[in-house]
């Protein structure tokens, strides 16, 4: 047997709600082996599933813990509805990192309204390198500890053909902030790097023409917003943020998919270092520590190719360039910023095209970096 399925069979074995059958499809045959294939999933009407949360990143070293998953239609049967899902975690790190978190997509009877966003505490082990693209040695950073309360939602309602209009709401509070070594003068002066305190909204748009959100095979989406933040009492951070997100999946055959994503944001006014468009993560300019580059302008493309590998297993090769400076017209080849790799996908759930991902990226200088989680990265 398998690793990948002893894995996945561990992770179905602790659902707590495994409902009745749909009435127009077969009941599987309850075999161990039916119990922990993905090809059985679709016949079974899963709603409460306990996961076990193992995941690492840079950032966070080995994340362990464990979250409750709710997937349900707003109609049952309605084919008009994608599956929405409610999503609440706790997590522990290897670098001593905690954190608490609710995530949610709700899609209501026929789509009309869409509601996305998260919420949630966390304490956080940053790298503070400077702003701008031509900072100090990947070695050479400010270590920071500190603790954030976040919420960030986004309320849509449809206007016509996958088009929604609504509104986007941002709060962010970093307090606590812990410095491992003194301060530089430079560094006394960045706006926000001991704490800040903001709360942004504004109208957003978005386009919803993905087949599955969890990992599309076609379709397109598209998301804009503007936000306003304005400050509070000592925290004098008035700023605005312009957000762009576009991607495109093109299905190369029943299992393959070629997908692009254009992600752009630009910033103006007092902006709170932590709000900085960063380069770095899991999901865009994967190989890069999250926050190694940052400043008030940040765009970036990345595509990626799909391919199946044998039965729940697929691959996955991707890359991404991008510029990140104080304003679009700053933008110079000269500093363009590449990163690459390639990974394997485990699917946990066929029906909503749910996935373990693995990937490993480099960066254009600076080495590489694994990554273990749920769901594409776009």
């Amino acid at each position: 047997m398998s690793l990948y399925k002893i894995f996945l069979g561990f992770a179905l074995a602790v659902n707590v709600s495994v409902n009745a059958q749909e009435a127009d499809m077969p009941t599987p045959k309850k075999t161990f082996r039916n119990f922990i294939n993905p090809d059985s999933l679709p016949l079974m009407n899963l709603r409460v599933v306990p996961i076990p949360i193992f995941t690492s990143t840079p950032e966070t070293g080995i994340r362990i813990g464990g979250a409750l998953e709710y997937f349900f239609n707003a109609k049952e049967k309605d084919s008009e509805a994608r599956g929405s899902y409610l999503h609440g975690q706790f997590t522990y790190s290897t670098k001593g990192q905690i954190e608490v978190k609710g995530t949610w997509q709700v899609f209501t009877r026929g789509e009309r309204f869409v509601y996305r966003g998260s919420a949630g505490y966390s304490t956080y082990n940053d790298r503070f390198w400077g702003i701008g693209n031509n900072t100090v040695a990947e070695d050479n950073f400010l270590p920071q500890d500190y603790s954030r309360i976040f919420l960030e939602s986004r309320t849509y309602r449809l206007l016509r053909n996958k088009w929604y209009a609504g509104l986007k709401l941002d709060y962010n509070d970093v307090y606590q902030v812990v410095n491992k070594r003194p301060l530089s003068p430079s560094e006394q002066n960045v706006a926000g790097i001991n704490g800040s305190k903001t709360l942004g909204i504004g109208p957003a748009i978005l386009y919803e023409g993905r087949d599955f959100p969890f990992s599309a095979h076609s379709g397109s989406y598209a998301e804009f917003y503007y936000a306003r933040n304005i400050s509070f009492k000592n925290n004098p951070f008035d700023y605005n943020t312009w957000f762009l997100d576009l991607r495109k999946y093109f299905p190369l055959s029943p299992n393959s998919t070629l997908a692009f994503q254009l992600s752009s944001i630009h910033t103006t006014g007092n902006v709170p270092v932590r709000e900085l468009p960063r380069v770095g993560g899991s999901l865009l300019m994967r190989g890069y520590f999250t926050g190694r580059f940052r400043d008030k302008s940040y765009t970036a493309l990345q595509a990626e190719y799909r391919f199946p590998i044998w039965r729940w297993i697929s691959g996955a090769a991707f890359g991404s360039a991008g510029f990140i400076d104080q304003s679009i017209g700053q933008y110079s080849t000269s500093n363009l910023i590449k990163a690459g790799g390639m990974g394997l996908r485990f699917v946990v759930n066929k029906k909503n095209r749910m996935i373990l991902r693995l990937d490993y990226a480099r960066n254009g200088t600076e080495g590489g970096a694994y990554y273990i989680r749920l769901n594409e990265a776009f």
